[in-house]
């Protein structure tokens, strides 16, 4: 059986207190020991290290958006989705390198892709998906007002527009078809689209119950944007188990997500910085303006109320949010008012939980996945050591290094 050595400080996930001499030994796709290294029981393996360095478990993104856009190619202005899934081949790749070793994704693409790492045709992150994002015509996903329902449900590969509970319940059920493993939706209205304000209410009660649902006789569960706090109110009422965003929430919302145990994704890299990106019209750098201290006071709320908070990034490789800079949200969190080891369990364990796998990945415990990263500094006193793939020197995943730059 193959066997790895990791050695020096250690950040769990578990503990609070990392251990300065630590040691984490891999067997096969298993951690066979994480502690100190005086009890290691196979001190005599060389290890692998960084001087100053610290070991951590894989990253896991649970907001990502499988695009493949910025690697579509030119033909045809990079509109096909063969092309665009190609880059996206490629893009998974630089989500290694960054350190993340599982991701959440919320596109067609991921379907495809997600089966490409299991079978070990792709390299990549684990990919649970979760299919095309659910709006309502005129709602967050609805980015083509001057084309039909119709062309844009044949023809947009990030999301679906459907209407009436009957047409709910034929979207779910269309995205668990190809593969999904959660269902995500537009609960409210939201930065990126033209034609809706980010405090609408989008999915009726009925529309909310019918999806929920439908998911729910799937067994597993929906998971909902939200800007606005209304319409996650109606989201949480309707049995939603995951708030992505939650940018204006209100005391109301956060406190029936400490009720109900529903987690809240953080996405505040892109929730704090949007507004200052180049290249946005008007109309979107007004409603981003609204946005970043909104989402300050919502993380301060969760945190205080005991919210389990995870991170999410949004980021789909564009120029603005680049795979290899996913770590940005461990920096953006601090600046969010969390401290570095909350940041780095909304990144690990939280995130595993979210996916529903916290009993295999999301920390450095015996008998879970070997999932682990060696970073270039403790992110206790410097958090940018998480924020670009540059300061990753290794990393494996179910036991086989990925990347190693030692």
């Amino acid at each position: 059986m193959n066997k790895i050595l990791l050695r020096g400080r250690m950040i769990d996930a578990v503990s609070d207190t990392p251990v300065e001499d630590a040691a984490v030994l891999i067997e096969g796709d298993r951690i066979a020991y994480a502690g100190p290294y005086e009890n290691c029981p196979e001190k005599e393996l060389p290890a692998y290290s960084f001087p100053g360095g610290t070991i951590l478990p894989g990253f896991i993104d649970v907001h990502a958006h499988l695009t493949g856009d910025e690697d579509a190619g030119s033909f045809a202005n990079g509109q096909l989705f063969g092309d665009q899934l190609i880059g996206a081949v490629y893009q998974v790749g630089l989500l290694l390198d960054a350190g993340f070793t599982g991701i959440r994704d919320m596109s067609e693409a991921g379907f495809y892709l997600s089966r490409g790492v299991e079978r070990g045709a792709i390299r990549g992150p684990r990919i649970v998906p979760g299919g095309k994002v659910l709006g309502i015509t005129s709602g967050h996903v609805d980015m083509g007002p001057q084309m039909t329902k119709e062309y844009i449900n044949a023809h947009d590969h990030l999301s679906m527009l459907c209407d009436g509970p009957d047409d709910c319940v034929r979207a779910v059920r269309e995205q668990f078809r190809m593969g999904a493993k959660f269902i995500k939706i537009c609960a409210t209205g939201g930065v990126s689209s033209p034609t809706d304000r980010v405090d609408d209410v989008q999915f009726s009660p009925e529309e909310l119950r019918a999806i929920v649902g439908e998911a729910e006789r799937h067994h597993t569960y929906v998971t909902a944007h939200c800007t606005g706090y209304e319409g996650a109110y109606q989201a949480l009422l309707a049995g939603v188990k995951c708030i992505e965003h939650g940018v204006m929430l209100t005391q109301r919302e956060i406190d029936l997500m400490a009720e109900k145990k529903v987690p809240l994704v953080s996405t505040l890299s892109v929730s704090l910085g949007v507004a200052n990106m180049p290249g946005l019209p008007d109309w979107m750098r007004a409603k981003a303006s609204l946005c970043a201290e909104a989402n300050k006071k919502t993380i301060a709320m969760a945190r205080k109320a005991g919210v389990k908070i995870a991170l999410g990034t949004d980021f789909s490789n564009s120029k603005n949010t680049p795979y290899l800079e996913n770590g940005r949200e461990f920096e953006a969190m601090v600046r969010g008012g969390l401290t570095p080891m909350e940041s780095i369990k909304a990144g690990t364990i939280n995130a595993a939980e979210v996916m529903q796998m916290g009993d295999e990945l999301g920390s450095l415990e015996a008998g879970k996945l070997a999932d682990a990263v060696i970073v270039d500094g403790d992110p206790l006193e410097d958090i940018f050591c998480l924020t670009h793939a540059d300061h990753v020197k290794l990393v494996i995943k179910d036991g086989k290094i990925e990347k190693n730059t030692l």
